[in-house]
């Protein structure tokens, strides 16, 4: 383990003990003023606030002030999420209907009745989203990578443990299907697909090249991996976009596209990623992924 995985790890080690103990407060108020206060000073994402703020300036052409305010709500986001999860026991039914605000319900109803696969990004908030699902009556699996395989298990093994396991434990009959585990992941997708059940995957993270053409994203032009939208193309399933995040406030906002049938690979992610473009000019603290966005090769006029 290099220095800079130890730093972080027990950076992270810290930030989810702190918000283990916010999670205690009985005023859901201040619960969530301390989990944004603490997601800005706090977060081990603070040492990407350059990065963050640089590619919101970047991203949406705002000024240094502006940019800096996004960065700041990016981090407290993160905040909220850390507490969060200390909770995910107490996420049912109706907790869902009291705090998620769902912007497309007619595309929730069409997950319940076909399932599909479920195209989400990294929030912060995206194992949330598997939670709010299976309670909202869409049995969910999940793709995601191990925890075993992560420099960070000696340090965050347990709160790992607790974001997977208390997660899982909500997806209303499915379960993690995890990128390690190539058979496994397969099997897994071709039943939770004849079950007609939802698969959510996550496909915003660059990948330095693919049989696919790049992407164009808020100015940023590069590829990503479409395996899973490939596997789910052959089995002719429907493809729905998902995105959770909170409002900063207590709630949260889902917001749902059904994508039209017929679409090919390369369309499907570039749709993903309008969709994406279209959410953050609303809410630039929805999408995690500004610590990466900045690094990323310019679109080409």
């Amino acid at each position: 383990m290099s220095d800079a995985q130890r730093t972080l790890g027990l950076a992270s080690r810290r930030f989810y003990r702190v918000a283990e103990w916010i999670a205690r407060v009985p005023w859901p108020w201040l619960q969530v003023r301390l989990s944004r206060r603490w997601g800005r000073v706090g977060s081990p994402f603070v040492a990407d606030l350059a990065q963050v703020q640089d590619a919101c300036a970047q991203a949406f052409a705002v000024p240094p002030a502006q940019a800096h305010t996004m960065a700041q709500q990016w981090l407290a986001s993160q905040g909220l999420f850390a507490t969060s999860i200390f909770g995910y026991h107490r996420m049912g039914p109706d907790w869902v209907r009291r705090h998620v605000r769902v912007h497309q319900p007619e595309a929730l109803a069409q997950l319940r009745q076909s399932g599909g696969l479920v195209l989400s990004y990294h929030t912060h908030h995206h194992n949330t989203l598997g939670i709010v699902l299976g309670q909202s009556g869409v049995p969910t699996w999940g793709v995601a990578a191990t925890e075993k395989a992560s420099p960070m298990a000696p340090y965050t093994g347990r709160f790992m443990r607790i974001i997977n396991g208390q997660s899982e434990a909500k997806f209303g009959g499915g379960k993690y299907l995890f990128t390690d585990e190539p058979r496994n992941l397969l099997r897994g997708l071709r039943l939770a697909f004849a079950s007609r059940h939802g698969v959510v995957s996550i496909c915003d993270n660059p990948t330095p090249s693919a049989d696919q053409p790049a992407v164009r994203f808020m100015g940023r032009s590069f590829h990503v991996g479409v395996g899973v939208v490939e596997t789910a193309l052959e089995h002719q399933v429907p493809i729905t976009l998902a995105l959770l995040y909170p409002d900063l406030l207590g709630g949260y906002r889902l917001l749902l596209k059904r994508l039209p049938d017929g679409l090919g690979a390369h369309q499907v992610v570039q749709s993903y990623f309008d969709f994406l473009a279209t959410a953050v000019r609303h809410s630039p603290w929805a999408w995690q992924g500004w610590h990466w966005h900045h690094g990323l090769p310019l679109a080409p006029a």
